[in-house]
């Protein structure tokens, strides 16, 4: 099939369909229905507690509190992490308990992600809010939900859901999007403070004795290791739609709603750039004027000739 529509559909489309389904959403609903999960957030990551950690809930996956993880390694004596051996030993020890905790916290974040997009989406109105061709469309949507195929009731074999949909969990894809170089540099800008550690058996704060290079190292590394594992796999997800971007090379008009441009999907949009034609004309839909900053960051920075800006999700007609 030969398609002249694309349709990029990002999280606003469904705020602007009244789903109660922003990052700031879940927050609120982990603060009210699993306290600890959110206590333990706010110990690993520094700014847990904030509004605007949440506003960028992806990204803010990456920033680990470093000196959180420094000092679990070197509280040797805290006997959940007490272990025969030498300093090194115990170290690694204590590196590979933190680590655990941190994959139960990264279950239990999945799980209850999960758990309240799918009640979100169950509250969903039914209301059609815009018009879309019956023919020649394709659709990329950013989002879990199946707002296209169930309220527009479009044939999914023309929506694509680049990182999973709602009703196959195990698709599901949610991490940060930032690479090696930029993982090295965040560590490197934060101070490990390691030896403050609180010890246990005499009630009061110690100075371990003991501070060696290797504590500092597996500090580092270990927090490396658990930022990494939360990274969201873009190459993995653009071979896993290769049939789409092989369907777009005819596209005359591509239609961008409730996309926020963030960083990490950038690859997606490059892909898209690089298969269509320079001629191509972008329709993008802004709601706030950070929006507008962004887009035009985009249109920039990739020297998009033929745009068309609309203030609002809503029906246009581009010839």
């Amino acid at each position: 099939m030969i398609y002249k529509n694309l349709y990029i559909i990002g999280n606003g489309f469904d705020q602007h369909h009244d789903i109660q389904c922003s990052f700031l959403n879940f927050m609120e609903w982990i603060k009210e229905n699993d306290a600890g999960l959110f206590f333990r957030l706010t110990q690993v990551y520094n700014s847990a507690w904030e509004y605007n950690w949440w506003r960028d809930f992806e990204n803010s996956l990456a920033q680990l509190n470093i000196n959180y993880y420094a000092n679990k390694k070197g509280n040797l004596y805290d006997p959940e992490y007490i272990k025969d051996g030498s300093i090194e030993e115990k170290t690694e020890y204590a590196s590979q308990k933190v680590i655990e905790e941190f994959d139960k916290i990264k279950e239990s974040l999945r799980q209850d992600f999960q758990k309240w997009l799918s009640e979100a989406y169950e509250k969903r109105p039914k209301e059609k809010k815009i018009q879309f061709p019956s023919e020649g469309s394709i659709f990329l949507t950013f989002n879990y939900t199946k707002t296209l195929e169930d309220i527009y009731e479009i044939d999914a074999k023309h929506v694509y859901h680049i990182h999973g949909v709602i009703d196959d969990k195990d698709s599901m894809v949610v991490g940060h999007g930032l690479g090696e170089e930029e993982l090295n540099d965040m560590l490197k800008s934060q101070e490990l403070r390691i030896g403050e550690v609180w010890n246990k058996k005499l009630n009061r704060m110690a100075r371990l004795s003991i501070v060696t290079p290797k504590h500092k190292e597996l500090a580092a590394l270990s927090s490396l290791e658990s930022i990494v594992s939360l990274k969201k796999d873009v190459e993995g997800c653009i071979e896993k739609n290769q049939q789409f971007f092989n369907e777009i090379f005819d596209i005359e008009r591509i239609y961008v709603f409730g996309f926020s441009f963030s960083s990490i999907d950038m690859p997606y949009l490059e892909k898209i750039i690089r298969r269509t034609k320079p001629k191509t004309h972008w329709v993008i839909s802004w709601y706030s004027q950070e929006d507008k900053r962004r887009i035009m960051d985009f249109v920039i920075r990739y020297d998009i000739q033929n745009i068309t800006l609309i203030n609002g999700i809503k029906t246009i007609s581009i010839q």
